[in-house]
């Protein structure tokens, strides 16, 4: 099944316009990350206000993504039963609560807020793309780019404005309060969508006599969450260790900071293009393995090539990751005949991926202590990213994880 312009909405009641659709999608999208990628900016000075350690101060930015791990198995049972235009609104709310909390110049207090963080986003992440494959199934690509879109430029934005808030105000608790502005968008043009909305939309239960699908049990459904799950491990490791990496090889500062800017800005309009080609076509291996093969190429060339050559390897990174993310968030739904399965697909997939997330960062910096350089560390990317190439192979065919259960019971009575 391809998504395309014929297909209908499982829900016959009025939707909002699409244009409503696609800025309630993006100004939600642009909520999911920035919370927690400002953190990183201003790590020195909540260390110094609260007397953090170091490995206190690294365990902060973990908090959200051990919540994303705790939670996002349970998000689509919550989905089910509040409604998912609903809860993805409340998570907006949640969300403007977390940022409330840690303005409270407190360490314990501060690790509480960051985790009211991690579960408001996980329960976007989770949803959201359900919620399109219910509601918007005939528009599913224009606003799944906006979705990925809004991903990058989130951490982006935060990247470029939260140092210089910091300056301004003197405050780092003040710097991630301001991105708390991205709410003023999201709340009120969600709106629409749960006042136009079911409670539960067709497709969000199990029927009666209906077993939930069994994904762990799935290689169709593991191949796309071993893609989902290095994408994700490159985005929080590479972003985290990457200047690092660099300036450690005898470059400067600037250049990492420079190499993260360039691969971040080109990688959004291919996330966007991708997002769109992938809903429309019915095999998306040629992104998968594309993707895959560029990010590997990318990095290699980032730190293996000679310094001046930067900006084309940079491109090339952007390119893979751009592409790898557009079909990666879109897998979940491409692979599901039904909303039910792609909140179930893609909460296994983001709980695996954000488990490896948390240690990620961490297990590179702890292989480049025990190793004494980053080549040790390079080299199980560059292996992982070969694994999520092989993954994409079965992970980008036109199959369906609701089709693998059938096809089972089929050959098991045909053996009996």
């Amino acid at each position: 099944m391809t998504h395309n312009p014929s297909q209908k909405p499982t829900d016959h009641q009025p939707r909002p316009a699409l244009w409503l659709a696609l800025l309630g999608v993006f100004f939600v999208g642009l909520n999911l990350r920035a919370a927690i990628t400002s953190v990183a900016f201003v790590l020195p000075q909540i260390r110094s206000d609260l007397a953090l350690g170091t490995t206190a101060a690294g365990l902060l930015t973990t908090v959200p993504l051990l919540a994303f791990v705790c939670f996002s198995m349970q998000v689509p049972r919550w989905g089910r039963r509040f409604g998912m235009a609903r809860l993805i609104l409340f998570a907006m709310i949640l969300l403007a609560v977390g940022f409330a909390i840690r303005l409270i110049p407190n360490a314990a207090v501060l690790f509480i807020g960051m985790a009211v963080v991690g579960l408001s986003i996980a329960i976007g992440n989770v949803l959201l793309p359900a919620y399109i494959k219910a509601r918007y199934p005939d528009r599913a690509g224009p606003l799944m780019g906006v979705y990925t879109v809004a991903l990058y430029l989130g951490p982006a934005l935060a990247a470029a404005g939260t140092l210089p808030i910091v300056r301004a105000t003197g405050s780092w608790q003040i710097a991630l309060l301001s991105w708390g502005v991205l709410l003023v968008g999201a709340i009120p043009l969600w709106l629409p969508q749960v006042l136009g909305s079911a409670r539960t939309l067709p497709g969000t239960a199990v029927k009666s006599g209906q077993a939930p699908l069994k994904l762990w049990g799935s290689p169709l459904a593991w191949s796309v969450t071993i893609y989902f799950a290095v994408l994700s491990v490159l985005f929080y490791t590479v972003n985290g260790w990457l200047p690092t990496m660099l300036q450690d090889r005898g470059n400067s500062a600037e250049l990492g900071a420079s190499v993260l800017t360039v691969v971040n800005f080109v990688a959004i309009p291919f996330a966007l293009v991708v997002s769109m080609l992938v809903a429309r076509t019915r095999s998306q291996v040629w992104a998968t393995v594309s993707g895959s093969v560029l990010l590997g190429a990318g990095l290699a060339g980032i730190f293996f090539a000679p310094a001046s050559t930067w900006v084309w390897w940079a491109i090339c990174f952007g390119i893979g990751h751009g592409t790898a993310t557009g079909v990666g968030f879109s897998l979940a739904m491409l692979r599901t005949r039904t909303v039910q399965g792609t909140a179930a697909l893609g909460a296994m997939s983001q709980t695996a991926g954000y488990a490896l997330s948390a240690v990620g960062p961490v297990g590179a910096g702890a292989l480049r202590e025990l190793s004494g350089n980053w080549d040790a560390v390079i080299w199980v990317i560059l292996s992982i990213v070969l694994a999520q190439t092989l993954a994409g192979l079965y992970a980008g065919r036109a199959l369906f994880v609701d089709d693998m259960k059938l096809i089972k019971g089929s050959v098991d009575r045909a053996r009996a």
